[in-house]
């Protein structure tokens, strides 16, 4: 197991470089760069001015050359700097000759989208697997269809209007919930249990919208899977031995039928973060899809490039979990790669 481990992970280093190359290239068949941005906000702004922004940036260097210099720095997890006015540092703190240290824009947002995701992640598989065994077990029965209306409705429904709708419901109507932010305003004058509480609070629209749509996908093919086990050979033989019908549905039914579960589970940490862009958006929270988002319309490019190598490191990361708890759950996998 741990050759397959450390084989995986070194598969990942030319992985990670090819998918930084195809971003890089597209990148740079967008339109605009950081001199159209700086052109937008000052009209005067003369083509003299222009072009020493460019060379400042190395922007008139052949592209081939850009990315050298670009892979260059990633290799010492070196982003550069934002093109931003504020020139942070892209991906981790900085200090200056007089001790002041600079956070860097990933650093500081990362964590906020990992708990994010990491909360929906949880949601999904408490409320989805539950779900689809019971659709599973009460096949073409009342709670099998209503839990397929749901289902379907998760899927339909378009995650930027639900969760318009519940801001609206629950924070406008109601004010049950606050709509905005990580934290309200004077929170630092509270109590650690009244922030602690306040922050629950805070976290609660933008995950249930996160998990939402991954719900209703976990919970259909949890009951596919269910169903198709269920009609197994070995569970049939599991029933005439004597077994109780809870051993045989969880201690044999839902372990094999969660098997290519956890493949899918892996394969979804690309969207989670994906979907973290409308949540963050719409509920001003400074993480990864929100910064994502600025940047983009700022054409801030080393934010951009940071930003999707990370996403992409964190992918191949979920991959590789996914691959080993596979491997852990089945043993024929095991016994395959070992």
């Amino acid at each position: 197991m741990l050759k397959y481990i450390i084989k995986r992970f070194l598969w990942m280093i030319p992985m990670l470089i090819g998918i930084s190359l195809i971003s890089f290239l597209i990148m740079q068949l967008a339109p605009g760069d950081i001199t159209t941005t700086e052109a937008n906000f000052n009209p005067k702004a003369s083509e003299e001015s222009r072009q020493k922004l460019r060379t400042m940036y190395n922007l008139d260097k052949p592209v081939i050359v850009q990315y050298g210099l670009w892979l260059k720095r990633m290799a010492t997890l070196d982003f550069g700097n934002s093109f931003a006015s504020h020139q942070r540092p892209v991906f981790w703190q900085t200090k200056d000759k007089d001790g002041n240290i600079t956070l860097g824009m990933i650093q500081e947002a990362l964590p906020i989208t990992l708990l994010i995701n990491v909360l929906s992640l949880a949601l999904i598989i408490m409320i989805a697997l539950p779900l689809g065994v019971i659709s599973a077990l009460k096949q073409n029965q009342l709670a099998d269809r209503a839990i397929t209306i749901f289902v379907f409705i998760g899927f339909a429904i378009p995650g930027f209007w639900l969760a318009l709708m519940l801001m609206y419901w629950t924070g406008v109507q109601h004010h049950w919930l606050p709509i905005s932010g990580l934290q309200s305003m004077g929170s630092e004058h509270l109590s650690w249990f009244a922030q602690t509480i306040d922050f629950i609070k805070h976290l609660i629209l933008p995950v249930f919208i996160s998990a939402i749509t991954g719900l209703a996908g976990i919970s259909l093919f949890t009951r596919n899977g269910m169903l198709e086990v269920l009609h197994q050979d070995y569970i049939t033989t599991a029933r005439s031995k004597g077994l109780s019908e809870n051993r045989v549905v969880y201690g044999h039914a839902l372990r094999n039928a969660l098997l290519p579960l956890i493949t899918l589970l892996g394969l979804s940490i690309p969207g989670l973060i994906g979907g973290s862009v409308i949540a963050e958006s719409i509920f001003a929270i400074n993480g990864m899809g929100k910064l994502f988002y600025d940047a983009v319309l700022m054409r801030d490019f080393p934010v951009i490039m940071g930003i999707l190598t990370i996403g992409a490191l964190l992918t191949l990361i979920g991959n590789l979990l996914a691959d080993v708890a596979y491997a852990w759950a089945d043993p024929r996998v095991r016994r395959g790669v070992m």
